[in-house]
């Protein structure tokens, strides 16, 4: 009897050992599965959010375009009866001094019109670009080079003009440096240089401590300097300030004659 309760004894343990290592089975078999579960519920999401990514690169990364800037090149001469006298480089506020045929010199900025038709749209160092019935032309300013050849001798030549003519000789380019005006020289002559001292790229500020804007409106005193054997000019050379002294009387006697003027005594 004793046998029999400790055979159903052992047998009781083996059934109890084996639900407990069955039990174990399933839990396993079912953490298993969550956690597959769980990771193919992950994939999931990275996989919806990396579509959301692509269209948030391509929607906030995409690159600005920015219009080329145009330039005026190889415009068609405008036909209009004046004379680019001067021009001012200043931005938004540019400004171009232009002297019609029997008429005085006048200053114009951009959007204003040219005798009464043609539009006056950019300013550029050398020339200006006008719209004529929605064509841009452009006006050129006289070179030293051309001054030299084509200016003709006239008594009555406006003095305003010869102020203006003896800038362009030195292929001056009207600028504005720290809110005054300067002029910017350009395509010297090796000639010219070594008379008078001057650089290309060199920025008069100064005459003869009169500012070039003082000069500008009084010619007369311009045309004046012609006769000085010392003439002092302030210039911006690479920066700095500096003054040399230039002999103006050789220099103009030099160039005057070639354009038309007469040296003032």
């Amino acid at each position: 009897m004793l046998k029999i309760e400790l055979k159903n004894t052992q047998q009781l343990s083996r059934l109890a050992v084996v639900v407990v290592m069955a039990l174990l089975s399933l839990y396993l078999v079912v953490l298993i599965g969550l956690q597959l579960q769980t990771a193919k519920a992950a994939s999931s999401v990275v996989t919806r959010v990396a579509p959301g990514k692509m269209v948030a690169w391509t929607w906030f990364g995409r690159q600005r375009v920015i219009a080329p800037v145009k330039t005026q090149t190889d415009l068609v001469n405008a036909q209009i009866n004046a004379e680019l006298l001067g021009v001012m480089l200043s931005g938004a506020s540019s400004s171009a001094t232009l002297k019609f045929k029997g008429k005085p010199e006048q200053v114009y900025q951009m959007g204003d019109k040219l005798n009464g038709k043609m539009e006056l749209v950019d300013i550029e160092a050398y020339r200006i670009v006008v719209r004529d019935n929605g064509i841009n032309k452009q006006l050129l300013m006289k070179k030293p080079d051309v001054i030299m050849e084509s200016q003709e001798s006239d008594e009555d030549i406006d003095t305003q003009t010869q102020g203006f003519a003896l800038a362009n000789m030195f292929g001056a380019v009207p600028v504005n440096i720290g809110g005054s005006t300067g002029f910017k020289i350009n395509n010297l002559s090796a000639d010219v240089q070594a008379m008078a001292g001057i650089r290309d790229g060199d920025v008069v500020v100064q005459i003869d401590g009169l500012s070039v804007q003082d000069l500008m409106s009084d010619p007369v005193k311009w045309m004046s300097y012609s006769s000085s054997s010392s003439l002092p000019v302030t210039l911006m050379r690479e920066g700095r300030e500096e003054i040399i002294y230039v002999n103006a009387a050789s220099l103009s006697a030099k160039i005057l004659p070639t354009l038309g003027l007469k040296r003032q005594r």
